[in-house]
């Protein structure tokens, strides 16, 4: 394998000129339609993500193409690179965001209007997939209402172009052997998503080192095109397909029907792991590790396919191609719209609403490529003023976000009647000893304080074991402690509910901490136990679980154990969102009732709750019901007090 060559020897000028493919765009549609179609109708098409993997492989390849035929021809700067990428990736993405907040503006309470500035100021210089990795998961329940978080695609992409194109440079410079090089670094960014989404999922699918193998494998095969040199996995279906074609299936030479049959061969197998990871693929498939090469290699396969029936005929098409053109815009409009709808829903927003909203996306992504995107990439105003004009409308979208985050999300913008209650969350999270007494998905047990105990004050001693419902517990019974003269001890951890032997596959350390939490128990010896938890798991995993640990208890000599049922919970966004949402709805723009079923989610709750008092009777514990306390024929206490201040 060659190095770039000289400028004074290209393999052949013809592979340098700029050849458009209609096929490529085809594929483009291909990504955009999985990856809207999944978020419409996850059920329906659960791998619908793997277009994202789709659309970084002809990223890759054709900005790399571009990128090492300039340098060929000796004309690449990278003034005008990214000068093309601005006008590319910035009028419509300027655009969406700019809409996303004013919709933001009037339908979201405080702090997710919060939490959406800073979505778009991350978003605006591109570092969104960062942000994303201190709020939410990809594949986490609540991901699927922040409206930007699509753009987490886009923070690695551009974050890959500031460094790729430099590394080109040193390459032709340097005089490296860009396709080992090129392998070599791929090998390595796939290797650190492997190992790294063992134990740190989010960081594994969030940064841009663990995902650039896709973009680079695309690169790869761009650069083995300008130097015509076939690439490896190619070759080898070549060497193996060649003397099957001459030997079994046609007495003459088969060239060029071979190539045909060639790249028919590579469309078919491309089809049918794309079909695969499509229909196999889940939000519970471990993702990306080394599953991704499923679609990275049949887009790949599908590029090299350019002689195919499938490329020149399905994805040539004028449907495909029209598709593809606006994929860009309408990957942008889609995620927004969904959210917004799943936002204002409390219940699950209905099919046939999705499918208007994907026709809605389609309208606005055509109508953002006609009269946005092309006049502004190439129409006749120059290049310099488009750009300066471009980074300055991004800087002001960028700064309004900034500015909602700073300020908690305008709570001015409010009427007065409800403004009081608009919470964050962080009025009563402070108080839970988050990441020491309250452990996070990725802590061990070894993570817990010593102060968690809170050994050596007056006694009895209660110790709150479960999940973040007993840490919300934990806080309200330990301002109490010192008028009623107790301790509290806490030990605690996100969605690890008090269940000895329990096994949670997004939570791989609640075995180790509840184990851990049993041996506090037998050396500090509380008088009181309470497990509390949100108690949403199978019912017979409960039974085993609170069997188990009751006798383990039991065998402590615990004098009282105590079983905290199910809290009232509400659908919707949460309590302060239902204010919001309950004042707009009603006529009369009033406060919601101080009790009230509005949203209340007894549909689960009171089964759970009747259930969890015959199990608590059976094994011959005390059992506590909060819905009892809270509830009353009128509903459930949604607030306390008439202006928010109590």
């Amino acid at each position: 394998m060659n190095s770039l060559p000289p400028l004074t020897n290209v393999p052949n000028p013809l592979k340098l000129s700029a050849h458009y493919r209609p096929d490529i765009d085809g594929l483009r549609a291909i990504a955009v339609l999985a990856v809207v179609l999944y978020h419409a109708f996850p059920q329906q098409l659960s791998g619908g993500f793997i277009g994202v993997d789709i659309f970084f492989v002809i990223s890759g390849y054709l900005i790399a193409k571009i990128i090492f035929q300039e340098m060929i021809r000796g004309d690449f700067t990278l003034t005008r690179f990214y000068a093309r990428r601005i006008k590319r990736i910035f009028p419509a993405l300027i655009l969406v965001t700019f809409i996303t907040f004013l919709i933001g503006w009037f339908f979201l309470a405080p702090r997710e209007f919060s939490s959406l500035g800073t979505n778009i100021a991350g978003g605006s210089v591109f570092l969104q997939n960062i942000v994303l990795l201190h709020q939410v998961g990809y594949f986490d329940l609540a991901a699927d209402k922040k409206p930007l978080l699509h753009l987490w695609s886009l923070g690695i992409e551009e974050q890959y172009y500031i460094f790729w194109p430099l590394l080109l440079l040193c390459i032709r410079r340097w005089k490296l052997n860009a396709i080992n090089l090129t392998c070599l670094l791929a090998f390595a960014s796939l290797l650190a998503c492997v190992l790294l989404r063992k134990n740190h999922v989010d960081l594994a699918f969030y940064l841009p080192f663990t995902r650039c193998w896709e973009l680079l494998l695309g690169a790869l095969l761009a650069i083995q095109v300008v130097l015509e040199k076939e690439f490896v996995l190619l070759a080898w279906l070549k060497r193996h397909l060649e003397p099957l074609l001459k030997n079994v299936i046609w007495d003459e030479p088969f060239a060029p029907r071979g190539e045909r049959f060639r790249h028919n061969t590579y469309a078919f197998i491309a089809v049918g792991l794309i079909i695969f990871g499509l229909c196999h693929f889940d939000q519970h498939t471990h993702y990306p590790s080394y599953r991704a090469l499923i679609p990275v290699i049949a887009a790949m396969l599908l590029i090299s396919a350019s002689n195919s029936w499938f490329n020149n005929r399905f994805l040539s098409s004028r449907a495909m191609v029209a598709i593809g053109l606006i994929s860009y815009p309408l990957y942008l409009w889609h995620f927004p719209l969904m959210a917004y709808a799943k936002i204002l829903s409390p219940a699950a927003v209905p099919a046939a609403t999705m499918a208007g909203l994907v026709l809605v996306s389609f309208i606005l992504a055509s109508l953002t490529y006609k009269l946005i995107e092309q006049p502004i990439r190439f129409g006749k105003t120059r290049t310099p003023y488009k750009v300066i004009l471009l980074l300055a409308s991004m800087a002001v979208v960028g700064g309004l976000g900034l500015y909602v985050t700073l300020n908690k999300g305008l709570i001015s913008r409010m009427p007065p009647l409800i403004r009081n209650f608009m919470l964050t969350g962080e009025e009563t999270s402070a108080h839970w000893r988050s990441g020491h007494c309250l452990l996070t998905p990725e802590q061990k047990a070894s993570a817990f304080s010593k102060d968690c105990s809170d050994h050596g004050g007056p006694r009895p001693l209660f110790l709150v074991w479960g999940d973040s419902y007993a840490a919300a517990f934990y806080s309200g019974l330990n301002n109490l402690k010192t008028a009623k003269k107790y301790s509290v001890a806490e030990f605690t951890a996100s969605a690890c509910p008090p269940m000895l032997g329990f096994v949670h596959p997004e939570r791989p350390h609640c075995k180790e901490i509840n184990d851990y939490v049993l041996k506090q128990v037998a050396v500090i010896h509380p008088e009181v136990v309470i497990l509390h938890s949100t108690w949403r798991y199978d019912l017979s995993l409960i039974d085993s679980g609170l069997q188990t640990t009751v006798s383990a208890l039991r065998a402590l000599n615990i004098p009282r154990i105590v079983l905290l049922g199910p809290v009232p919970t509400w659908n919707g966004n949460g309590l302060s969102e239902n204010v919001l949402d309950y004042y707009f709805q009603s006529k009369t723009h009033r406060l919601l009732p101080q009790r009230t079923d509005y949203r209340l989610n007894s549909g689960t709750d009171e089964p759970l709750d009747l259930e969890l008092q015959k199990q608590a009777m059976s094994l011959g514990i005390e059992y506590i019901a909060p819905r009892k306390i809270m509830c009353n024929q009128e509903g459930c206490l949604a607030r306390i007090g008439e202006d928010g201040r109590e």
